[in-house]
């Protein structure tokens, strides 16, 4: 924090620890998951980095994203 920076990073759907899921493992979910995280959070002006399938997401979100809560993918 001493830069003023946090490292968020979320399980997509099964991808990690959480249960996998029956729905939902596609493009526009992983995105609106994205979106409630960041209201939950109250992020603003947050900077996006995925790889591979998460550079799809990051896409799809930024494409999304509600005023004010990116500034860069």
């Amino acid at each position: 924090m001493e830069k003023g920076y946090r490292v968020i990073a979320h399980d997509r759907r099964g991808h990690g620890r959480s249960d996998q899921t029956d729905t939902g493992n596609e493009m526009d979910t992983y995105a609106k998951d994205v979106i409630e995280l960041a209201r939950a959070l109250d992020l603003k002006n947050a900077i996006h980095i995925g790889h591979s399938t998460g550079g799809g997401e990051v896409a799809r979100y930024a494409a999304r994203a509600e005023a004010g809560r990116i500034s860069k993918a």
